[in-house]
């Protein structure tokens, strides 16, 4: 099995402390639904944005904005457009996947990730495969080898091997940022495919956050914390390879996560003194899903919350109608075609 190499310091345990104290104050902290979904919102652009920005997308946040919101973005290339609609599909699937509350990551799930990732910018039989062929790890956006990856014959077995640690007994037990943190990297120094590691492991990574109660309301985006200075990121990783121990890669990747937890409680502290001022609306955790799912995929059908919550087709329909007399959502369409978006 694969057997990572670290040491929890003080220095690190502390970033873990005030990470779990952010966590609790954000989850309990009185804001507005309609507050909360912009929160998500944004937080899901950046995570798009800054994803892709670090591999050297050119787009701005404002482009990719109008990008997800399918408006014509002139002097790009459909591959930068491509990058940042596969990002938001890849998202909408670890979405789905924390719906249904999956907790083993396995071959098929990252495979799927870098499918969707790379969907019709890698040729079919490199998009959702492990490479055939030798690569070189890139520094980006500079294009400098930094380094060369394992051999491709040993891609199968050394994946396998993370799987097998990521689904033990101590990766159970130990916190969810250092095993996000541990696949992250393990994944980019494998390299298992022939181009987009990085934006799987960056996927990846928020998806065990999420698996693991730490999805922060989806109102946070590392990735934002990696592009702001690429260089030290790529610089982290190299040195925990070098040092064949992963404990300065901990250490940053917890640095980052703290800033982010931060930045998120300072925007929920101020927004609860507005939602104490208002008519506080109490939702159920149900019709929350509904408006996670909403916030993210922009409308939802009543078969949505069939599958998302587990109800019957009546249950369904009396939590949308609930959403819709707080004015949280509006119906659209007739019939068996109707739908619904944030109001």
């Amino acid at each position: 099995m694969f057997k990572p190499k670290f040491t929890i310091t003080s220095k690190l345990n502390r970033f873990l402390i005030r990470i779990a104290v952010c966590r609790e104050k954000i989850i309990s902290a009185p804001i507005l639904p309609k507050r909360e979904i912009r929160l998500v919102r944004s937080a899901r652009l950046r995570m798009i944005y800054s994803s892709t920005s670090i591999e050297g997308n050119p787009l701005s946040l404002r482009d990719v904005e109008r990008v997800l919101e399918g408006k014509i973005v002139t002097g790009i290339s459909e591959k930068d457009r491509l990058e940042i609609v596969n990002y938001e599909k890849a998202i909408e699937y670890i979405d789905g996947l924390f719906q249904k509350k999956e907790k083993k990551i396995n071959k098929e799930i990252v495979l799927k990730i870098h499918r969707l990732l790379t969907k019709n910018i890698l040729r079919n039989s490199e998009s959702g495969h492990y490479r055939s062929k030798p690569v070189f790890i890139v520094e980006r956006p500079s294009g400098k080898i930094v380094d060369q990856a394992p051999v491709a014959s040993k891609v199968a077995q050394l994946m396998k091997k993370l799987f097998d640690w990521l689904n033990s007994q101590e990766a159970k037990f130990l916190s969810p940022v250092i095993v996000a943190a541990i696949a992250h990297h393990q994944l980019v120094t494998v390299h298992p495919f022939i181009d987009g590691n990085g934006r799987t492991a960056r996927a990846l990574a928020t998806l065990i956050l999420y698996q693991r109660n730490y999805d922060i309301k989806k109102m946070f985006a590392l990735e934002d914390y990696y592009n702001l200075d690429r260089r030290e990121y790529y610089q982290a990783i190299r040195l925990a390879n070098k040092k064949k121990n992963l404990t300065t890669w901990l250490e940053y990747f917890a640095s980052g996560l703290l800033k982010e937890m931060e930045s998120v409680l300072t925007k929920v502290e101020r927004l609860g003194l507005e939602a104490r001022k208002e008519k506080q609306i109490y939702l159920s955790s149900r019709q929350r899903e509904i408006l996670d799912f909403v916030a993210v995929n922009g409308k939802i059908f009543r078969s949505d919350v069939v599958d998302i919550c587990s109800v019957s087709p009546r249950t369904a329909h009396r939590e949308l109608r609930k959403l819709i007399n707080f004015k949280l959502l509006e119906g659209k369409g007739k019939g068996r075609g109707s739908y619904y978006i944030l109001k």
